[in-house]
């Protein structure tokens, strides 16, 4: 299977596919969003790699038969700035097979059987449902909301666009049925299932003609709620039949300040100064509620999320507690960003870490583990170190581990290393830095952005969890070279 072309995803084009198609679901578009998915991280439209892939088949080929109907599954994610290679896999009398690889794994599978152009199958039922244009903003959605929805979509861009877009496909399969195509796309993003929706793949079948109007004709004709699985019947621009898509479970929101108030005494904490590395989101925030409401002094750090850093200062402090908010990049030195501090931290929480899960292309990746370490083990020891020149007369740091160390999940070498590499550079920082201690824990999984899943999976309660990790930081200061818990 030899590579017919590649191509760079980067977001100048991505920001093309979004205008033709309508479809400007944050996970594509916003980075700040996007973390908070599964992804970690902005990824390309799956519909967008599907039209690159035909161009790439039908680019100086000889003549190929005309499409009968599609198959494609969507399945792993082609992340902005990734490299895509086009494979044709296999072309008979009969059909044609081509996938999308990113990084070496397969992200995209095309199967295209040949046959004489068909009548389109009947459109769904939208009697008395008006003609509706693609929203500003993808609709936030439950299941229960899903179900039964039904309308028609104006396409975005016009099939004169289109073409110009992708030439060879609106050649192969028509200028509408491109322009469905990018209509797909935005009907998942943006309405079914919309803000949270994953785009799982599509059947359709190429019709004989392509009148009618400009608008994609759908209804949710299923809806499997084990995997949240929702399936849907369209038909427009010559083509029929159904897309499929996730709708995920949308990002984990922390408890607020009134669920948290009352598991801890007003003067618990009082006195200290905290430090919270990575507390705009996660457990970082839980954790820096819990201070809060104990009565110490909370700074919390963001790289990135400045807004989601003022959103919890602001829940804190409007509760009466002090909070404030400094931003801070462990890839970066760490003492000239510790000059912003208004008050040295007597206590140091740790929860800064890149995207946990990523797509993974060998039994082991040393750039991942290189990424890892910058975050658990190099970040981490300039930190600690720049926070005792701070407070040389004693400060008491918390390091997150995870109990990956010791049951290693499948695909997660390179973080079960790297975490276990931060225990032990932990033992040895607690016997060479004086007035230093530190409390390790192996933490089970706890509902966060990185530990979500398309469906249930058991998490321990963070409040516990993470409310023992905080009274055991303020036991009294102990001499230095005592073992690490």
């Amino acid at each position: 299977m030899a590579v017919l072309r590649s191509k760079r995803f980067d977001l100048p084009a991505q920001a093309q596919f979004a205008a033709l198609s309508g479809d400007f679901n944050p996970m594509h578009m916003d980075p700040l969003a996007a973390r908070r998915t599964q992804a970690g991280a902005p990824v390309v439209h799956g519909v967008h790699a599907l039209l690159w892939l035909l161009e790439s088949i039908l680019e100086g080929a000889p003549a190929i038969p005309r499409a009968g109907a599609l198959n494609v599954r969507f399945r792993n994610v082609i992340y902005v700035d990734d490299v895509a290679d086009a494979e044709l896999v296999q072309i008979t009398a009969r059909a044609l097979r081509a996938r999308v690889l990113a990084g070496g794994v397969e992200a995209l599978s095309l199967s295209i059987d040949f046959g004489e152009p068909r009548q389109p199958g009947p459109a769904p039922a939208v009697a008395g449902e008006p003609s509706e244009p693609v929203p500003q903003s993808p609709l936030d959605v439950g299941l229960d909301q899903i179900a039964g929805r039904r309308g028609r979509l104006r396409f975005v861009g016009s099939a004169a666009a289109a073409a110009s877009a992708f030439p060879n496909a609106a050649r192969y399969l028509g200028p509408r049925a491109v322009a469905a195509l990018a209509c797909c796309s935005s009907l998942v993003g943006m309405v079914v299932p919309g803000l949270h929706s994953l785009f799982r793949g599509l059947e359709l079948t190429v019709g004989a003609g392509s009148s009618g109007a400009d608008e994609l004709t759908y209804a949710v004709a299923s809806i499997d709620e084990r995997f949240r699985l929702v399936r849907i019947a369209v038909v427009g621009g010559g083509l029929s039949g159904s897309l499929e898509a996730f709708s995920r479970f949308p990002p984990v929101r922390q408890p607020a300040m009134a669920q948290v108030a009352p598991l801890v005494a007003r003067g618990d904490f009082v006195g200290s100064t905290a430090l919270v590395v990575g507390g705009s989101r996660g457990l970082g925030e839980l954790t820096a509620k819990l201070l809060a409401a104990g009565g110490a002094r909370v700074i919390v750090t963001y790289q990135s999320g400045r807004d989601d850093a003022a959103r919890v200062a602001a829940e804190i402090e409007q509760w009466g507690a002090e909070c404030g908010s400094v931003q801070y990049d462990v890839r970066r030195a760490a003492s000239a960003q510790l000059a912003a501090l208004t008050h040295a931290p007597t206590h140091l929480y740790y929860f800064a870490t890149p995207s946990i899960f990523r797509r993974r292309t060998a039994p082991y990746d040393r750039t991942r583990f290189q990424d890892f370490n910058v975050f658990y083990i190099d970040g981490f020891a300039e930190l600690v170190t720049a926070c005792q020149r701070l407070r040389p007369d004693g400060l008491s740091v918390f390091y997150p581990s995870s109990v990956a160390v010791e049951t290693r999940p499948a695909d997660m070498t390179e973080y079960a290393m790297s975490k276990a590499a931060g225990e032990i550079l932990c033992q040895d920082l607690q016997k060479w830095l004086r007035g230093m201690r530190f409390v390790v824990r192996r933490l089970p999984r706890l509902p966060t952005d990185q530990t979500g899943s398309l469906v249930p999976i058991k998490t321990a309660d963070p409040l516990p969890e993470m409310l023992a990790v905080v009274r055991e930081m303020h036991r009294a200061p102990v001499a230095s070279g005592e073992r690490v818990d």
